[in-house]
């Protein structure tokens, strides 16, 4: 599902029928612990629970149409969020706190986002912006914490639940199915466990039928909590996705034209992506006086991949990579008397990869590559330690300084020469440090609204993909040993309150970007496919301005409406005369915005809304943009703007139904970027059932 649908927001908990919306109730990515996001200097958003499974297909979808996101789609299994500008590895993905982002991601769009099962999501904070003192290297264009379910607990004695989720979209043929089973003891432990099966067939779009878009992904999962008289929680928790031959078409001979789009050559591309997750965390609130919270967290993650590439005749290939990630994180926040309230903590990470790549021509094994599409026998090794004060320096007025000191290592055993004239073989061995600060404050104007402003640093190491990648997406890639670390700095102005029949959220920001790595085209192309050469060439800029505004006519109608717009531009170098060329940053969102009218049944179990969606044209287009002929047409990707209608029911405490009819003018349309476009009218059920 492409389309997301903005609503007032309302605690689920008043809201009879769990329509879904946007709560704004408590929030702990902002600060690292539960807090009200109105005292927060940041811009925030909260996806509940009823949203992502009314609404969201995958977990990135569920971002799609909010103020400064654009979500782009490679393929149907492959969705990334641009968030304020950036994608990628500089935007920061956390699994309860725990980076599902890896040294081995793309700097453009990927699909690991899309591995984590939107149904095991209790609520999605977004973070706008940077926020590298808490998050670290990747957090530029903003954070998403994805927390997951527990089961309840309470009662008394051992006690036994489950239920299930279906959810069916007639665009694509799709269904997927979720099975679960909850147990608790009292208030002492709660156990959740399921799985989550789901189909994908060829996606229907408004121009016609997309064929080989289909396919298949299954998720399973657990989560148990060990509750103690003193305010202690111990966790472990697991999850595990396999996604099998997920196509990407927009290069294949598969790929259907948009707007004069080029087709492909190659006559398959398929990924096989798997994703493993497991930790166990002790936790604690109201504890002493230097830990009042506190938690410390162990994890292992493992990210693994194949890639199945036929190409023209008999040649094929085939390509991945093993990486293995384990970290240890500790947060802990104290209150003094006289210094205000302290957040700090510090965090490790070893991660080590091994890659591969072997061709065939006629099925015969004809060669080993030295790598992968990253260095082969690699590790990548981080640690951070960082602390943040928040100071009332008068009664309405807060200041939140912050400061983290990062030190971060790459050794690379195998890493294929892109120079003629040296050995074969690389063997790369680089560290960096960096200490990154941010002072952000907020003017209480009232008890329901405030005025926010912070002026950020962000500093992003180079990771394996950007010094070892040997690959072809929709550029190729070369090995690139002598990059240095991307800095940024970002100033952001907002207001936000809720007060009698309004709510609102505003920003305005500004973000600096100097020796940013660029790809530029160096005029070649390989196998049909351009390629590029990476540098520290990327100085520039990006502004922009967001609003979401709500408003409650009455107990059951509500108003609401949001706009976004950005600009920015950044230095590339134009290739073969390496002369820099300032242009527009790759992928910028064009303006959008949504609107819609909202309905609750006053005290009942109904609920129902009416809404839109417009995106504008955008034809600012960086120098590799305009090499992008298979996902970009030439001259940028047309504006549209989509209509729906959505509505469901709790019939009892343990049933509910939802209805959505998306695109009703089944208009045929592509988010900018994309390889493929979006779902024409769409159809979607579910039906959730609990014991």
């Amino acid at each position: 599902m492409s389309l997301i649908l903005l609503l007032a927001a309302q605690n689920q908990s008043t809201a009879p029928a769990q329509e879904p919306t946007r709560t704004q109730e408590v929030v702990v990515t902002a600060s690292a612990f539960a807090d009200d996001p109105l005292e927060q200097p940041f811009s925030l958003e909260t996806l509940d629970q009823a949203w992502l499974r009314t609404r969201a297909r995958t977990v990135p979808e569920a971002l799609q149409g909010l103020p400064g996101v654009m979500v782009q789609k490679t393929a149907s299994g492959q969705s990334s969020p641009y968030l304020r500008g950036f994608t990628g590895f500089r935007t920061q993905m956390l699994v309860d706190g725990i980076p599902l982002n890896h040294a081995a991601m793309r700097s453009g769009p990927n699909q690991y986002w899309s591995t984590l099962d939107a149904l095991t999501v209790e609520r999605l904070e977004l973070v706008r912006g940077t926020s590298s003192v808490l998050y670290g290297s990747d957090a530029i264009g903003g954070t998403v914490n994805a927390i997951s379910r527990r089961a309840m607990v309470g009662g008394e004695g051992v006690q036994v639940g489950g239920g299930s989720f279906t959810r069916y979209s007639s665009a694509d043929d799709a269904w997927t199915q979720r099975a679960e089973v909850s147990m608790n003891s009292g208030s002492e432990w709660g156990f959740l466990g399921g799985s989550t099966i789901s189909h994908y067939g060829d996606l229907e779009s408004g121009g016609g039928a997309l064929p080989e878009t289909g396919y298949s992904q299954y998720n399973a999962d657990f989560r148990f909590d060990r509750y103690f008289r003193n305010g202690v929680v111990w966790t472990t928790a697991g999850q595990t996705v396999r996604q099998q031959n997920v196509p990407r078409t927009h290069k294949t001979v598969f790929a259907v034209p948009f707007q004069g789009t080029s087709l492909g050559g190659e006559l398959q591309r398929d990924q096989d992506q798997r994703r493993d997750l497991f930790y166990t965390r002790v936790a604690w609130e109201r504890g002493g006086t230097w830990t009042r919270n506190g938690e410390v967290t162990l994890s292992y993650q493992r990210h693994k991949e194949i890639r199945d590439r036929l190409r023209t005749g008999t040649r094929r290939d085939l390509q991945g990579f093993d990486l293995d990630d384990i970290g240890l994180t500790a947060r802990f926040e104290s209150e003094a008397r006289d210094s205000g309230i302290w957040s700090w903590g510090a965090e490790v990470h070893h991660q080590s990869a091994d890659s591969f790549r072997d061709n065939f021509v006629a099925g015969v094994l004809t060669s080993s590559a030295i790598q992968g599409a990253i260095g082969d026998d690699s590790t990548y090794d981080s640690a951070a330690i960082y602390v943040q004060d928040e100071l009332f320096v008068r009664d309405d007025i807060s200041l939140i300084p912050g400061l983290r000191a990062s030190w971060f290592s790459l050794e690379s055993d195998r890493v294929d020469n892109p120079d003629p004239g040296g050995p074969a073989i690389l063997q790369l061995d680089e560290s960096w440090t960096a200490l990154t600060g941010s002072l952000r404050g907020v003017w209480y104007l009232g008890n329901e609204s405030t005025v926010f402003a912070g002026l950020s640093q962000g500093f992003r190491a180079p990771n394996l993909s950007d010094l070892t990648s040997l690959d072809a997406t929709s550029a190729v890639e070369t090995p690139s040993p002598d990059l240095e670390p991307e800095n940024y700095l970002q100033l952001e102005i907002g207001s936000k309150g809720r007060g009698g029949q309004w709510r609102w959220q505003t920003s305005v920001y500004q973000t600096w970007i100097d020796d940013m790595i660029v790809q530029s085209p160096t005029g070649a192309l390989i196998d049909g496919t351009p390629e590029v050469q990476k540098s520290n060439a990327g100085d520039g800029w990006v502004h922009g301005v967001e609003v979401d505004v709500q408003y409650e006519i009455d107990q059951a109608w509500g108003v609401f409406a949001t706009a976004s717009w950005m600009n920015g531009e950044v230095d590339q170098v134009q290739l073969p005369s390496g002369t820099t060329t300032r242009a527009p940053l790759s992928r910028l969102a064009p303006l959008q915005g949504t609107t819609g009218l909202r309905w609750q049944q006053n005290g009942g179990s109904w609920w129902g809304e009416a809404w839109m969606w417009a995106v504008d044209n955008q034809n600012q287009l960086s120098l590799r943009d305009t090499t992008d002929t298979s996902r970009i047409p030439s001259g940028g990707t047309p504006g549209f703007t989509i209509f729906g209608l959505s509505g469901g029911v709790k019939i009892n405490e343990n049933a509910r139904w939802s209805l959505s009819l998306e695109n009703l003018g089944d208009k045929n349309y592509r988010v900018h970027g994309s390889g493929l476009n979006g779902p024409g009218f769409n159809l979607i059920t579910t039906v959730e059932l609990n014991f």
